[in-house]
């Protein structure tokens, strides 16, 4: 996952002109300069996940390189991050809803969907094959609909193996609907204190589902109601980091401080359940991991030392390009192991590891091109759409936003 907003997105409030294009996109003066230490935070997450992805959730993988669920609660914190500081830049522009909705399309949708529809195709070529490795079915228009969880949810399973990641983009997809209409619907007075109950409300969910059963434990796994706190971890720092009035010098060691903290902590409930699968594991350490990841991400953008680290060349690299390697990086491992090898991904061989860690690079390259051809054209086609300098009404959402301004 994954996370699909850019600071690229931060031009000062209601800077533009919201009009369908019809030339390049202009760089918006003045705009806020992009942060290279979150590219390069998204570029180790996405490391993550790759080696968790092929070094260690495979049957006889390297259980140290299983860190991919940490790469996944951070990119839920970085996407709540980025978009609670757009929402709050933008939302008086008249045509806030428009422009914010055209943009995440542009920028969400076109890597999914030829994702999806290449890995339906090979399902189609390639028949019944064992190595194609499909949990369950799930129909394509569900992944077009984004409702793929429900199923995940009813079979237990993430369908094709190729596309479980793609229940991730699925939630985003669902928080921003919600998350816009939750900032005009709120008083921004009152938003960190039902951003907080959001908080408590998910874990609590969490704990109900998880110690009676009264509900699939997949549920809080895939669906937004149950992972909702790494979102609201985001929310909050960009609530946070717009507010006005905080001595910020103050809280600098604190931020630097409170990951290592929450990661001491998310290591004490593994040793407590014996494991990652007991129950206060999986109650709590979403909640911790992303307080931690909240925490380091103000960190970084106050300029923190730790932010020079990630401004790296290569984690910047793979930050450009991880919604696209996320995306495709299991349908290439599967694709390879299936063509070369005949069977699912492992690492008991010299065979496999040697097609597992080919599979590294290539992985890297589709990822590449995708970004280049797919992402990166259409994703500055949203850009193009600017925010209008006009007002939205006072009274009530403005009933014209669906309008392009007029030059």
């Amino acid at each position: 996952m994954h996370q699909h907003i850019t600071l690229d997105d931060f031009a000062p409030p209601c800077a533009g002109l919201a009009q369908p294009p019809t030339a390049k996109p202009v760089a918006v003066p003045n705009a806020e300069p992009r942060i290279m230490a979150l590219d390069g935070f998204r570029g180790l997450m996405t490391l993550f996940v790759l080696f968790s992805h092929y070094l260690a959730e495979v049957p006889h993988g390297v259980p140290g390189f299983a860190i991919g669920w940490i790469a996944v609660v951070s990119f839920f914190v970085l996407s709540g991050f980025l978009v609670g500081r757009l929402i709050l830049d933008k939302r008086d522009c008249a045509n806030f809803f428009i422009v914010f909705y055209v943009r995440r399309f542009c920028r969400t949708l076109p890597v999914y969907l030829v994702c999806v529809t290449l890995v339906f195709a090979c399902l189609m070529v390639f028949g019944d094959a064992n190595w194609l490795n499909i949990h369950a079915t799930v129909p394509l228009w569900a992944y077009l609909t984004f409702t793929q969880g429900f199923f995940f949810v009813a079979t237990d399973s993430f369908g094709p193996h190729w596309l479980a990641p793609t229940w991730t983009l699925a939630v985003e997809e669902h928080f921003y609907l919600f998350a816009p209409f939750l900032f005009f619907i709120v008083p921004r007075r009152h938003m960190l204190p039902v951003l907080t109950m959001g908080l408590v409300a998910t874990v609590a969910f969490r704990a109900y589902v998880l110690l009676t059963g009264a509900l699939p434990n997949m549920i809080t796994t895939v669906m937004l109601p149950g992972i909702a706190d790494t979102l609201i971890c985001g929310l909050i720092a960009g609530l946070l980091i717009k507010t006005d009035g905080i001595d910020w010098n103050r809280y600098d060691l604190a931020l630097r401080l409170i990951p290592v903290l929450m990661l001491v902590i998310t290591n004490g409930l593994i040793r407590m359940d014996g494991g990652v699968s007991g129950p206060a594991f999986q109650i709590f350490a979403r909640l911790t991991v992303s307080i931690a990841a909240a925490s380091f991400l103000l960190a970084i953008v106050r300029g923190a030392p730790e932010a020079k680290r990630f401004t790296s060349p290569i984690l910047c690299f793979f930050g450009r390009t991880s919604y696209s390697v996320y995306m495709t990086h299991l349908a290439v491992l599967g694709l390879m192991h299936g063509l070369l090898l005949g069977s699912r991904p492992d690492l008991t061989t010299p065979a496999q590891w040697a097609v597992t860690l080919a599979a590294l690079p290539i992985a890297v390259l589709v990822g590449w091109i995708g970004t280049k051809i797919v992402e990166e054209p259409i994703t500055a086609y949203g850009r193009s759409w600017k925010w209008s300098k006009q007002k939205r009404p006072v009274a009530g959402l403005a009933h014209n936003e669906g309008q392009p301004a007029a030059a």
